[in-house]
């Protein structure tokens, strides 16, 4: 089967019978180049870029087998089963550890084949949110459940370090893996951290990429709990205005991260992959 449907919660969606997936085919990420061009400076000043969209297509076979109703039946249960989400995340069968994230949102038919009873369609998704692959699993399934290679949640070449798959610490200093090959930001990624019994004010630095969060204010106790821009005490209480509202982000690769001035228990990571 090239290609698998998963619901929000990740679970595995049925096709319906003699509807058959073919091919999911995914294009490169569109690039939105940010330049500008100045009076007296020769060709332009080069600001970066932007990562945009990446197109998405879907392919069936459709085969009925008792006369024409069930051809409509299987139309329909077709069309109900590309609505039932508000979005999917999708699997290429060839690599099924990584996710991209669709909806369907534009017109499709299925085309009759000479009058035969199979029809082939094609259908064209929008990649929702962010344009990258991820993977099913998180960085806190690879603590718990520890990998293996064996296990076809935990894929082969998804760039896991065997040797760096803890991602709760108790030390002050430690190293983070991030597997994918691109920066978690959680400005707009998904990266938990959450730190237990926090008492007293300092900073959680990431010295490899500089980045640091201050806590200004004394935790007394509390868990500090940081769900991307959001931060938590365990209250359910806005900690933002107790630190110097900075955030920290992951690059591919060891992370190198400190942690000074504070007690705590235990700080743990919990991540996706991303890929490109």
């Amino acid at each position: 089967m090239p290609f698998t449907l998963h619901d929000p919660n990740m679970n595995k969606i049925d096709y319906p019978v003699g509807i058959k997936p073919l091919d999911f085919l995914v294009s490169s990420i569109e690039k939105e180049r940010k330049s500008q061009s100045i009076d007296g400076i020769p060709g332009n000043v080069d600001y970066g870029f932007d990562y945009k969209d990446r197109e998405v297509t879907l392919t069936f076979w459709l085969r009925h087998y008792h006369g024409e109703y069930d051809n409509r039946l299987m139309k329909s249960d077709l069309y109900n089963l590309l609505d039932s989400q508000p979005y999917f995340y999708i699997s290429d069968d060839r690599l099924p550890s990584r996710v991209l994230k669709v909806t369907i949102d534009e017109q499709y038919m299925p085309e009759r084949v000479m009058h035969s009873p199979f029809s082939e369609l094609e259908v064209k998704g929008n990649v929702s949110g962010r344009p990258f692959w991820r993977t099913k699993y998180t960085t806190q399934d690879l603590q718990t459940h520890s990998y293996s290679g064996l296990v076809e949640k935990f894929g082969t070449t998804d760039g896991i370090n065997i040797d760096r798959t803890k991602y709760t610490f108790t030390e002050t200093t430690f190293k983070v893996w991030n597997g994918g090959n691109v920066t978690v930001d959680p400005r707009n990624m998904m990266l938990y951290i959450k730190m237990f019994y926090v008492k007293g004010t300092g900073s959680i630095t990431n010295k490899t990429t500089g980045e640091k969060l201050n806590i200004i204010n004394d935790w007394k106790g509390n868990h500090l709990t940081i769900e991307g821009v959001k931060i938590i005490k365990a209250t359910n209480v806005n900690g933002l205005r107790d630190t110097n509202r900075k955030f920290i982000s992951l690059v591919p690769g060891n992370n190198e991260i400190e942690i000074k001035g504070l007690e705590f228990t235990k700080i743990s990571f919990d991540f996706p992959y991303y890929y490109k």
